[in-house]
């Protein structure tokens, strides 16, 4: 995704930086196991619902403003941790 202004902002330190799709893999397989180990069908939906929501952010930045800002990436980060939560409180 392009960074979304001209000038250097902070989150201009991100442009350019390639991404480890394995470490994030591995990552990912491992909140998913945790969150099994924690409660099978609430954690594993829990960490879904997060990455459904951080991508839906990063989506909607990307029609509106063609790229991200450290605000988006802010924004995205903290709607995902409470739809995360969210959903682990509902506990299916």
């Amino acid at each position: 995704m392009p960074y979304a202004r001209r000038e250097d902002g902070l989150a201009s330190a991100f442009v350019g930086v390639p991404v480890p799709v394995v470490a994030i893999v591995v990552i990912m397989a491992a909140s998913a196991a945790l969150a099994s180990a924690w409660s099978v069908p609430a954690g594993p939906v829990a960490v879904a619902s997060s990455l459904m929501a951080f991508g839906a952010i990063v989506a909607w930045a990307r029609w509106r403003i063609d790229g991200f800002t450290g605000d988006v990436l802010g924004a995205a980060g903290i709607v995902g941790e409470t739809v995360g939560l969210l959903v682990a409180a509902a506990r299916w």
